[in-house]
């Protein structure tokens, strides 16, 4: 339902998608659900005193709600509910609380709220997939200036990092640490190692390879990126692998000219590589800036391992035929590449944890199941019971490898528990060739004719000893 002409929209019992403050990743979803929808509201727990200051280093409600508003969504849209902490426990039933307040004046009852008004943040995903056309899409480019006004400012700074502005194929590959700074999902974070592996395999494919969007968790690592542009740099007339990585942070009036260092600015900056390129083409982890990427018409994958614990909620997304998704949506064109495992050892070592705990859990399950009917007990209701304790007990040992607390790097004042250096040393670092298989699969062009280059093109996952690298190290000190 399309309420963009509604003339009272008071008259209207508002749609409110409850938002923890720390949910940058949801936020796209969001915002293109309140451009398309005027009967659409967002709460969003924040810890933001009056000042803009917030008492949380996880909370990113200011940058969602500047967002929001420079989406063109009204302040009247987007509700606000302070908190101590936008991790806190029981935040989910505050939220919920307070859109039953807000929505007490209109008369209507609580199983009416949760039925009809009331939304979880994955609200956004679900709405995209149910509503999303050509015309939805065309709003958005509208509200997010998406139009190639800037393109001359655009091709000056491009100019000033020597980027090609022009060509056939380019390749514009995502980094992904969030994870490793605190965040969730650290699986889901890129490999300096695997961008080694992909770039050096398609460099010579395209006219230019960039890498955007996080250095790392620890910034100083970052150099490993160019570490890898110049290796094969080195080999051309000309640069071809570019690392802007957090470009948006730079202060040049170049960058500055066309907004580069804001969030709309960056979008602008893909449209550019999308209109002045023949064939352009984003791969990355699953994020919520390739959703963006795919709702903007770009031709985009995304990378997930198999069996992801939290891979079911995009794949509503997906097209199932004549250009739908399976909720008769328009497909926004965000797919996925299936891996078999993440390519850092972190990622390998949170996926064996969970694969161990469901084979534990499913194992539990059976014998529970075989003692029942050995002793040839009927009462399916207490079985039904005991096979959901035993299944809530492995949901919560997974809990921990979901989260933040295995991050190496925290932004709080907790400090950081992160993995054991033992309990990764026997996974590798990198993608197998398998899985640089899946990727090629995606990346190579289609009148691609292999070719002997100069440069090492197959570089395959290595391993990493950290009680040999003690030993290096106490021999050199």
């Amino acid at each position: 339902m399309n309420n963009q002409n509604n003339t009272n929209p008071e008259a209207v019992i508002p749609i409110i998608i409850v938002q923890p403050g720390y949910a940058t990743g949801d936020m796209f979803a969001i915002a293109a659900t309140l451009i398309n929808n005027q009967q659409y509201r967002v709460l969003i727990s924040t810890t933001m005193d009056e000042y803009g200051n917030v008492r949380d280093p996880y909370d990113n409600s200011q940058s969602i709600i500047e967002f929001y508003k420079s989406s063109g969504i009204e302040e009247r849209r987007i509700l606000t509910h302070n908190v101590n902490e936008v991790r806190a426990p029981g935040l989910a039933s505050q939220l919920k609380k307070r859109v039953f307040n807000l929505l007490q004046p209109y008369g209507i009852s609580r199983k009416v709220i949760l039925e009809n008004y009331y939304k979880p943040v994955g609200e956004g995903t679900q709405y995209i997939a149910k509503n999303f056309s050509e015309e939805m899409r065309n709003q958005l480019r509208i509200a997010w200036d998406i139009n190639g006004s800037q393109d001359d400012a655009i091709k000056i700074w491009l100019e000033e990092q020597g980027i090609p502005t022009s060509g056939n194929n380019l390749l514009i590959l995502w980094s992904r640490f969030s994870g490793k700074g605190g965040d969730i999902h650290i699986e889901h974070d890129t490999s300096y190692w695997g961008i080694k592996q992909i770039v050096h395999r398609v460099a010579d494919m395209f006219d230019a390879v960039i890498i955007t969007g996080d250095k790392g968790y620890v910034k100083e690592r970052a150099k490993k990126y160019d570490e890898t542009a110049n290796e094969i740099n080195a080999h051309y007339q000309s640069r071809k692998v570019f690392n802007i990585t957090e470009f948006w942070k730079g202060n040049s009036p170049a960058l500055k000219a066309w907004g580069g260092n804001t969030r709309m600015g960056q979008f602008k900056l893909y449209e550019y590589f999308d209109t002045h390129f023949k064939n352009v083409k984003h791969l990355g982890f699953r994020s919520g800036n390739l959703e963006v990427m795919a709702m903007l018409e770009y031709q985009v994958r995304y990378m997930e391992e198999k069996g992801s614990e939290s891979g079911d909620r995009m794949t509503s997304w997906f097209e199932t035929g004549s250009g739908e998704t399976a909720l008769r949506g328009t497909a926004t064109g965000y797919e996925r590449l299936v891996l078999a495992e993440p390519p850092t050892r972190s990622g390998k070592f949170i996926q064996y944890q969970i694969q161990e705990i469901n084979r534990e859990t499913q194992d539990s399950i059976q014998r529970l199941k075989d003692s029942y009917e050995r002793s040839g007990d009927l009462d399916v209701e207490k079985l039904e019971k005991e096979i959901k304790a035993i299944e809530d007990e492995g949901e919560t040992k997974k809990k921990r490898y979901a989260g933040p607390e295995m991050a190496p790097s925290r932004k709080d004042q907790i400090p950081p528990t992160p993995i054991p250096k033992k309990g990764k040393e026997s996974f590798s670092e990198g993608f197998s060739e398998h899985d640089m298989n899946t990727i090629l699969s995606y990346l190579q062009p289609s009148d691609w004719i292999e070719r002997e280059t100069v440069y090492q093109r197959i570089i395959g996952q290595r391993n990493k000893s950290y009680e040999r690298l003690l030993e290096s190290s106490e021999k050199t000190g």
